[in-house]
């Protein structure tokens, strides 16, 4: 088997990420009254929208193809978003570990067999799970039923598939704009892959 090309972060790479995380921040602006409303109401609700912050990581790693841009998306818009937020550093925590576990998941998968949107999709279910035993942290006792706590777990997985899936479509639109890196490794020119 050929070695993969090595990847690495340059200087471009560096912009994209900070561009992404200031995206990013613009993103957390806009849905969290949403999120705040849903999350004392609506656990699994909140859980799916949740996602859209997996959105700018999935969409670095994808346009970029460097290992760690998820996780240093995440990380930038993190300390934006901890600034921006009344509960401070705290929002660190989930925000990084997401990204985190993108990177890890697409980046053990790479080279193997798996097509480059299935190894994706592992990653999204991998982060949606580990997110989802973050938050039933904090949950109230009246949340902890079954029905909610199943709830939350599938919205929590449905929200970083969705987030996966348009991250691949705006790769697509990026790649064709000539925004990040094309390879073969990242097969966003076609639907089926």
């Amino acid at each position: 088997m050929a070695a993969l090309p090595r990847r690495r972060l340059t200087t471009r790479v560096l912009l994209i990420c900070g561009a992404l995380a200031a995206v990013h921040l613009l993103i957390h602006f806009a849905t969290a009254p949403l999120l705040t409303a849903l999350a004392p109401l609506a656990p699994p609700l909140y859980a799916l929208v949740a996602g859209v912050h997996s959105l700018l990581p999935f969409l670095a790693r994808r346009v970029t193809d460097v290992p760690g841009t998820a996780v240093l998306t995440s990380a930038i818009a993190a300390v934006f978003i901890a600034v921006a937020n009344t509960a401070g550093v705290i929002v660190i925590v989930p925000l990084v570990l997401a990204g985190a576990i993108i990177d890890l998941v697409v980046w053990r998968t790479r080279g193997t067999a798996a097509p480059a949107r299935r190894r994706y999709l592992l990653a999204a279910a991998c982060a949606g799970t580990v997110l989802f035993g973050v938050s039933v942290v904090v949950f109230s006792p009246e949340h902890l039923s079954l029905g909610i706590l199943l709830g939350s777990f599938l919205g929590r997985i449905a929200g970083e598939v969705l987030a996966s899936e348009i991250s691949g479509a705006l790769a697509s639109a990026l790649h064709r704009a000539g925004v990040g890196r094309g390879s073969a490794e990242t097969p966003h020119s076609s639907p089926s892959s």
